[in-house]
């Protein structure tokens, strides 16, 4: 491998008592690459991208279904007390959720994530509040998280639900 370097000399006092400046050019393999045409457009390395994450949808539905399954688990006496492992699970949810369309699926659990915050910074628990939320999860889920009426129908009332708990 061969390295080509151009020198060029000028005369001048550019850097001390009248020597001359010297520049030197270096040309690398990358840059010689970087100047020829082709390659992919942002367009394309775009789609490819998006195709590549959707890719792994199918397992990250499989994690969120196991986070809704074990928030189920732990609201399932109705959360009368509290249980702060619940926004953690919740949050990581969302992480997994947010990577891809989830429509309603995603506002939901950010209900339900606003809403353990606020009990908690209140410090009033309200476990039918965070059951509903859950359940509005499980049944949004089982719709493929598609926006249906039924699905606005049921994120109106979780903001009602957020709303009325910030007022409290």
């Amino acid at each position: 491998m061969s390295k080509t370097i151009e020198t060029t000399i000028t005369a001048g006092a550019a850097v001390g008592e009248g020597e001359g400046a010297t520049s030197v050019k270096v040309v690398s393999s990358l840059s010689k690459k970087m100047a020829e045409p082709g390659g992919l457009t942002v367009e394309d390395i775009e789609r490819r991208a998006k195709e590549r994450l959707l890719g792994h949808k199918a397992d990250a539905m499989k994690a969120v279904e196991r986070s809704v399954v074990e928030l189920e688990q732990r609201v399932k006496d109705g959360a009368k007390v509290i249980d702060l492992d619940l926004y953690p699970i919740a949050s990581q949810m969302l992480n997994v959720a947010g990577f891809f369309d989830t429509g309603p699926l995603y506002e939901a659990g950010y209900s339900l994530c606003e809403l353990l915050d606020v009990m908690n910074i209140k410090g009033q628990w309200n476990g039918d509040a965070v059951v509903v939320h859950v359940r509005a999860l499980r049944m949004i889920l089982n719709e493929n998280c598609q926006a249906t009426p039924h699905s606005a129908s049921l994120l109106a009332g979780l903001r009602a639900v957020l709303d009325h708990a910030r007022k409290v």
